[in-house]
C-alpha cells in the first residue's frame, strides 16, 4: 500500500502596510512623559511645600500679622468683660431699686391715712420798736452855687426808750467827670468832719451845709443813724437829689 506525503499547511505571513507606525506612536508617548514630568516640576518650583520654611520676610510679616490679631483679640475680651460687669451692676442696681419700691408699698397700704395736724395758736407778745427813724428829710439850696443845705430828723419810736447816742453819716452820690464817685460827709462839709454826733431823748434835728466839687453832678443823698450798742436799731434814707 503506497503511502502518501503529507504536506504541512503554510500561514499566510502577515506584513504591515505602514511598519513605522509602532515607533512613532511609542516616541509620541514618550514626549508626553516627558511633557507631563516637566510640568510637573515646574508646578512644584513655584509652590511652596506645606512643611517648608518660609522666607525671612514672609515669615516676619506673618509673625507681625499674628501679634497684631492677638492685641485685637485681647482688647476685644477687654471689652466684652466690661460690658459684662455693666451689665451685671446695672441688674444690681435695678433688683435693689424695685425691691425698694415693694417695700414702700407695703408699708404704703399697712399704713393707716395721716390725720391732718392742725397748726397751734401763735402765742401774741408785745415787743417793744427800739428801731430809729429818719424824717424829713431835704436838700435846700444857698446863695452859693455849689453850698447846699441838708437838714433832717431822726427819732425814736418807743417814748420809753431812754437816751440815744450814736453816729450820723452822709454821703452823696454822683458823677465826677463823667465818672461814678460817693463823696463823704468829710470831703463835704467845710470843718472835714467824718460824721454828725447822734445824742438824743426823744429827737434831733440836724442842718447841715455841704459844699460840692465845680465839676461833680449829685444824683441822690444818703444819710444814715447808727446807734451805739445792742439796744436801738440804725436806719438809712436814700434822697433822690433835686
Amino acid at each position: 500500500m503506497a503511502r502518501k506525503k503529507v504536506v504541512p499547511p503554510v500561514t499566510p505571513r502577515i506584513v504591515s502596510a505602514h511598519p513605522g507606525r509602532p515607533l512613532l506612536v511609542y516616541g509620541l508617548l514618550f514626549g508626553a512623559f516627558l511633557l507631563t514630568l516637566w510640568f510637573s516640576y515646574d508646578y512644584g518650583k513655584t509652590q511652596a511645600p506645606t512643611g517648608g520654611e518660609a522666607p525671612p520676610a514672609q515669615s516676619r510679616a506673618a509673625e507681625k500679622h499674628m501679634a497684631e490679631l492677638e492685641l485685637e483679640r485681647d482688647a476685644l475680651k477687654q471689652q466684652v468683660a466690661e460690658l459684662e460687669s455693666s451689665v451685671q451692676q446695672i441688674n444690681q442696681a435695678l433688683g435693689a431699686a424695685q425691691a425698694r419700691i415693694r417695700t414702700l408699698q407695703r408699708a404704703t397700704a399697712s399704713t393707716p391715712a395721716a390725720q391732718p395736724v392742725s397748726e397751734p395758736t401763735p402765742l401774741v407778745t408785745h415787743v417793744a420798736d427800739y428801731t430809729l427813724q429818719l424824717e424829713n428829710v431835704r436838700i435846700e439850696p444857698t446863695d452859693s452855687e455849689n453850698v447846699f443845705t441838708i437838714g433832717f430828723s431822726v427819732h425814736r419810736t418807743n417814748p420809753a426808750g431812754g437816751r440815744v447816742t450814736g453816729t450820723i453819716w452822709i454821703a452823696v452820690n454822683g458823677f465826677l467827670n463823667g465818672e461814678p464817685k460817693r463823696l463823704s460827709f468829710k470831703t463835704l462839709s467845710s470843718d472835714r468832719r467824718s460824721y454828725v454826733r447822734m445824742g438824743f431823748d426823744q429827737q434831733q434835728d440836724v442842718v447841715e451845709s455841704v459844699v460840692l466839687p465845680t465839676d461833680f453832678r449829685p444824683k441822690n443823698i444818703l444819710v444814715e443813724a447808727k446807734p451805739y450798742g445792742d439796744k436801738y436799731t440804725g436806719t438809712a434814707v436814700k434822697l433822690a437829689w433835686e
